[in-house]
């Protein structure tokens, strides 16, 4: 039975490379042939090895030579003021998520994308990653490079069993609304005998049901508690109340262990760099028969959301803001030379992963490498697509991450049963006041 878990890790970047993610440094690499040497910064070491190997492997004339750095996401802060401070070892480029990227884009850290000799425009890319990456001066300062949106992934077993099929369009008819997928837990939970439920722990659901919140976190200086924000306490009171989720926090133990479980969870909310980094190490197998491999299956939900994705940017004051663009526009399809866009489709058809580039995505969408064996065949990059064309950033604040993160902590005691919902929701506000003193409260 999943329980509450002690590793509460923030971002699904962090989980998927948590025991590898290293301070780790490349040997420096000297400039040759006239080419710039430029610094990246990328948030793990998976990402350092392939961002090298495709640079080692092109066969493109570049103008640039990149020491790449792995930094993790919750030291990445700190060590850029650190090398800001100091003068040394500033980044050229650097990556972003949806946690840090509003804070740099509205500061003086960051260039805009045109000092890098690059456009963006929404038609190149999904809106909503352009929409992140817009100042409030409506300045694009950073570039997609990729997009997570959110998805359903539940075990076929299950559904066959305690629903009566695994087809994918008609547990999506069950699921395609928050009452609906209500009504699929109880049904799952009253069918297995309260053995399975609907879900590991109700941060599963945090992102996806504010989604569609029209309201900020925070606006004129003011704490927003929206009538949407009420509407998901008052879901996970009812969630919880039925039994139908579990306590465990997300990348936890407990939440990992339910995905190679054979009865306790039914689904997660997931997205492509979910499902390729965590769900394919945690689910007890490499082939279908192993584990659950090959148990899942993918559906859009009850909500189009955005997981998490990731842009770079460039360094205000950095001296080779033009070798910073050429290597934010190969890895990010920003470039109108066909060849050039044709490595950048080559990255992603490569990993496997999300591109945030629309254009890159009409290419490869329908590809049969990405017909995956983990989810029955089905082509994720597909799903993936429809699932980001409904998406909006456009409530993102700088304050999201932290004062989402205080109120995921109090949602956690609500859903197990540690604060009522009311309770959890006064609590909240007055952690908000003391962190924040300069946000009013009511």
């Amino acid at each position: 039975m999943i329980s509450g878990g002690k590793n509460f890790l923030r971002r699904i970047l962090s989980a998927a490379v948590a025991a590898s993610m290293l301070l780790v440094m490349l040997p420096a690499l000297s400039a040759c042939g006239g080419r710039s040497k430029i610094t990246v910064w990328v948030y793990s070491d998976e990402y350092r090895d392939e961002l090298e190997h495709f640079l080692k492997n092109t066969s493109l004339d570049l103008s640039f030579v990149a020491g790449i750095r792995a930094v993790s996401s919750a030291d990445f802060e700190a060590e850029l003021n650190k090398a800001i401070k100091s003068g040394k070892d500033i980044p050229d480029v650097f990556m972003l998520s949806p946690d840090n990227i509003k804070k740099y884009i509205e500061s003086d850290v960051t260039a805009e994308v045109s000092e890098l000799g690059l456009e963006v425009t929404q038609d190149m890319y999904f809106p909503y990653v352009v929409e992140a990456a817009t100042n409030e001066r409506g300045r694009v300062k950073a570039v997609g490079w990729q997009a997570d949106p959110g998805i359903f992934m539940y075990r076929r077993s299950m559904a066959k069993v305690y629903l009566g099929t695994d087809n994918p369009d008609q547990i999506q008819a069950m699921v395609g609304s928050w009452d609906g997928f209500y009504d699929t837990a109880m049904k799952v939970s009253e069918a297995s005998d309260g053995k399975t439920r609907m879900l590991a722990g109700q941060e599963d659901m945090l992102k996806p049901f504010l989604a569609s919140d029209d309201q900020p976190w925070v606006k004129d200086g003011k704490l927003i508690f929206s009538p949407r924000k009420q509407a998901y306490v008052d879901y996970v009171k009812k969630m919880s109340s039925a039994h139908l989720i579990y306590t465990a926090e997300q990348w936890s133990e407990a939440w990992l262990s339910g995905i190679s479980d054979t009865q306790s969870v039914f689904g997660y909310f997931s997205s492509g760099i979910c499902m390729l980094y965590v769900m394919k190490k945690a689910c007890g197998g490499k082939m279908k028969g192993e584990g659950s491999y090959g148990d899942w299956a993918v559906v859009p939900g009850p909500a189009n959301y955005c997981w998490g994705g990731s842009w770079f940017a460039a360094y205000s004051g950095s001296r080779n803001k033009s070798a910073a663009g050429d290597f934010i526009s190969l890895f990010t399809g920003c470039t109108g030379d066909e060849t050039r866009l044709d490595q950048s489709i080559r990255y992603f058809r490569t990993t496997g992963e999300f591109a945030a580039s629309s254009q890159i995505v009409s290419q490869v969408r329908f590809d049969p490498q990405f017909e995956d064996s983990f989810i029955g065949g089905q082509n994720y990059y597909q799903q993936l697509s429809v699932a980001a064309k409904g998406i909006s950033q456009s409530c993102m604040t700088v304050y999201d991450s932290d004062i989402g993160g205080i109120f995921n902590t109090y949602m956690n005691q609500c859903a197990g049963g540690l604060k009522t919902a009311e309770q959890a929701v006064s609590d909240f506000k007055t952690s908000v006041s003391v962190a924040f003193p300069e946000i009013a409260v009511n």
